[in-house]
């Protein structure tokens, strides 16, 4: 009789490890939702700088999502969106701001703007709008402004023999036009580690 409970016993405590390995690791690879109450800023949609450093323009988000990242500390970190009329048409169009860490000092916000027509998001991101961020210098920064009108200025550089080392640094125009965003202008500015310093 004490032999079956200790075997029912045994079983029960390995049962129970094995729940709680997999409510674990349920939970691990689950986002961690931060509630943000839904609402439309005006204020965001006005370009804002803070005195305490570089902004990319957008603020108050609409939904903030955390991510955990894996063991090295790599993957999506966060998630914000934010709902704006980019093009005058009254309705909200979305621009989401995706944060990936890589495990190091460096990391990058991936951008994704969509129109609202007819109540559908269309993808009218340009190729490669990301920021490429370091620990002490970034070589490439994105920031938005909305009045008088919608645009997107980017400045980056190249790398040199070492991250830190100063190169020639261009800036690029985006503005909104015809349902697209179009580049119109890229030149050449100067030499700098960090491009947040152009801006």
């Amino acid at each position: 009789m004490n032999k079956i409970k200790n075997i029912v016993w045994f079983l029960s405590v390995v049962a129970l490890c094995g729940l709680s390995i997999w409510l674990y690791n349920m939970s691990k690879n689950k986002p961690v939702q931060q509630e943000i109450p839904q609402q439309i800023h005006q204020e965001s949609m006005q370009r804002e700088i803070r005195p305490t450093g570089f902004s990319d323009g957008l603020t108050k988000p609409d939904s903030v999502t955390k991510y955990e990242t894996d063991e090295y500390g790599m993957g999506i970190a966060e998630k914000s969106v934010y709902y704006i009329d980019i093009n005058g048409d009254g309705l909200l169009d979305r621009i989401t701001r995706t944060l990936f860490d890589t495990g190091n000092a460096h990391s990058y916000y991936e951008y994704k703007i969509e129109l609202n027509r007819d109540k559908k998001y269309v993808d009218i991101t340009p190729h490669d709008l990301r920021t490429t961020n370091g620990a002490d210098c970034d070589l490439q920064q994105i920031q938005f402004s909305f009045k008088p009108q919608f645009k997107i200025t980017m400045i980056y550089r190249e790398m040199g023999d070492t991250w830190n080392q100063p190169t020639m640094a261009h800036k690029k125009t985006f503005t909104y036009s015809d349902n697209k965003i179009k580049e119109i202008n890229d030149k050449e500015m100067r030499p700098v580690c960090d491009v947040k310093d152009l801006f």
